[in-house]
Order: C-alpha cells, then structure tokens, then sequence
C-alpha cells in the first residue's frame, strides 16, 4: 500500500469513486476555529498540501489568506477551482506532488496540514518535515491536525504518534502549541490533536 499512495493514480481513483473517507465535503471545523480566532495566524500567504477538494483552501481565502492549495490529484484539484469560483475567491491550486514543489520559487508564512502527513508513505516523514521546513519563511507558522492518533494498524491513513511527529518537525520548529481538546467532527474525537509550531 506504501508504493501506491506515492503515485497520483491512487488518489484519482478514490476521488472519481466517491472512495475518499477522509473528506469532510465541508472545512475542518478545527480549522475555523483557528481562522476565526486568529490566535495563532493572521491572514497571510498560506500554503495546502494536499488540499484535496478545496474546503479548508476557501475558507482561508474567504477570510483574507492567501492560498496556495498543492495535490497531485487532478479530481480534486479540477472540483477545488471549480469550488473557489463558486465563492469567487481567488486560489492558487497547484497539481503537483508536494516533494517537488520547488522551495526557489514557492515561500510562505504558514502551512496548514490536515489528513495530508497521515497520506503519505510512512517512510517519508521525516523528508517531509524537511520539506515543509523549506516552504517556511523563519517565523512562520505550521498549523498540524494530527489524524489518526489513535494507534489504528494499515492505511492510509497511516497512524501517527504524536511523539514521532514532533521528533520529526522539532529539527527545524518549536512546538508552541498542542492540545487534544479540539472541535472534532463526532466520528474522530479522541483520534486526533492540534499543534501549532514555529519556523526557527
């Protein structure tokens, strides 16, 4: 399964086929919350990986952000634009895998991850990390709704544990935040936890 998620295919065929468990077909209520809040970002130039269908990309963008959505899916990709001209907000929707999304070119003040570190090959997390600590202007912000968390065997998703992600990330942020009591959607409370890092 690990070969699979690593090819666009796989993610295409589960939009097309209404396969796609994770999707919410609405934002991430803990994600309005943050953007409503504006604790711990403030509109600025963000970026999606794994955007998926758009939700969270538009209410950020409603809101003032200005978003870059990536995912190497086309499907969701094509129903992402077609959503952000809907509510007449403009979107940068990128398809392209997120490894090659060239840091020479793309810089943000923050990242938001949800349902995208649990997709990918569990093998490359930490080059991830990497990656996304590239993306991020010093200072920035990594905004990440950890799912699952609740040790649940094969995937995707692929279980996280809250210790390895933050070993992951803490080579090149400082965890400023984490907390499990978030406004999860009924099915995943208790599976999943916010956290909140800066960019050194």
């Amino acid at each position: 399964m690990t070969d699979t998620v690593d090819h666009p295919g796989f993610w295409d065929e589960k939009y097309v086929n209404e396969q796609a468990g994770w999707d919410l077909k609405t934002p991430t209520p803990v994600f309005i919350d943050l953007l409503n809040e504006s604790k711990f970002i403030k509109p600025c130039k963000m970026l999606i990986p794994g955007c998926g269908k758009g939700y969270d990309a538009v209410a950020a963008a409603l809101r003032g952000y200005d978003v870059t959505g990536v995912d190497f899916s086309t499907a969701a990709v094509s129903f992402a634009a077609g959503l952000a001209a809907e509510a007449n907000v403009k979107i940068n929707f990128i398809v392209e895998d997120i490894f090659n999304l060239s840091e020479e070119i793309f810089s943000f003040d923050a990242v938001y991850d949800y349902t995208t570190f649990c997709a990918i090959n569990p093998e490359r997390r930490e080059e991830y990390a990497d990656k996304l600590a590239r993306l991020i202007k010093p200072r920035g912000k990594f905004i990440a709704i950890l799912f699952p968390i609740d040790g649940m065997e094969g995937g995707p998703p692929f279980n996280i544990d809250p210790v390895e992600f933050y070993t992951n990330f803490s080579h090149h942020f400082k965890l400023e935040y984490s907390s499990r009591i978030i406004n999860s959607i009924k099915p995943r409370r208790g599976k999943e936890m916010l956290q909140v890092y800066i960019r050194k």
